[in-house]
């Protein structure tokens, strides 16, 4: 192994190694291995010395004090311990999100036009309903979570389902946000959720204002809210917010004990 110009050398003698610095008739700097250095401190000193003459061709000696040695053995143990409590620290900020409750819900626009599921697209629309057709508005499966050291600023985080399996999911695709129902079989990967992870396109931040109208911004695309256009009959989906041309107020009613 070369550190510009120096060179380390292993030499036998016998049957033993000797680790000792030496210089060849050349002037070349050589080390010898001992299989059984006499103390830790005398390879300490080497290695050191070793370090610092990748860094300069002027020869440094390789005896160093115990004061010496205990700070460079200080320094080591503060880096590591440093870069560890880094570490954990950007482990603990990852935000996790855990379901804790499950309530129906009733939902429509604030011009009074209902979900309703259109099963062979597999998709909502808001349309306006009366008399016998309202059985075919959706019901929520509202189902709540909480995360911890979060003071939920942004909205209550809140995934949708829809029957049994069906649930709204938000992700984006190319420069806009798409809004699907997608089938979850598997309903214990929606028990706990990371905010890293790729089951939180199932969550959306709900937040109530001050007429009785909820928003439910994607928690997968910030910015992106489930919205309905002006047109009876047209598909439910997701727009950027301060799009006048959709509408993202709802009227959500709570109908579990109805």
């Amino acid at each position: 192994m070369e550190f510009e110009g120096n060179y380390i050398a292993l030499k036998k003698n016998g049957t033993e190694n000797k680790m000792v610095p030496c210089c060849d008739p050349n002037g070349e700097l050589q080390s010898e291995v001992a299989q059984h250095p006499q103390s830790m401190r005398h390879v300490a000193n080497l290695i050191i010395a070793l370090q610092r003459m990748k860094n300069s061709h002027t020869a440094i000696g390789t005896e160093f004090s115990d004061h010496e040695l205990l700070n460079i053995l200080m320094d080591n143990v503060v880096e590591e311990h440093s870069m560890r409590r880094v570490n954990e620290g950007t482990e603990s900020r990852v935000t996790t999100y855990i379901s804790t409750s499950q309530e129906k819900y009733d939902v429509c626009d604030q011009f009074q036009k209902s979900w309703v599921l259109v099963k062979e697209a597999r998709e909502l629309q808001a349309m306006t309903l009366q008399g016998g057709s309202m059985h075919h508005k959706v019901q929520l499966n509202l189902c709540t979570y909480v995360a911890p050291g979060s003071n939920n600023s942004q909205g209550r985080p809140v995934a949708l389902g829809i029957g049994t399996d069906l649930y709204l999911s938000c992700s984006m695709s190319s420069d806009k946000a798409i809004l699907q129902l997608e089938e979850v079989k598997d309903k214990d990967a929606l028990k706990t959720i990371s905010a890293q992870g790729d089951m939180v396109r199932f969550l959306f931040l709900k937040r109530d204002s001050g007429l009785s109208m909820t928003t439910f911004e994607s928690a997968r695309v910030p910015g992106w809210f489930i919205s309905t256009a002006k047109e009876d009959k047209k598909p439910v989906e997701m727009c950027s917010a301060g799009d006048s041309n959709r509408i993202t107020y709802f009227k959500v009613n709570n109908v579990s004990d109805h």
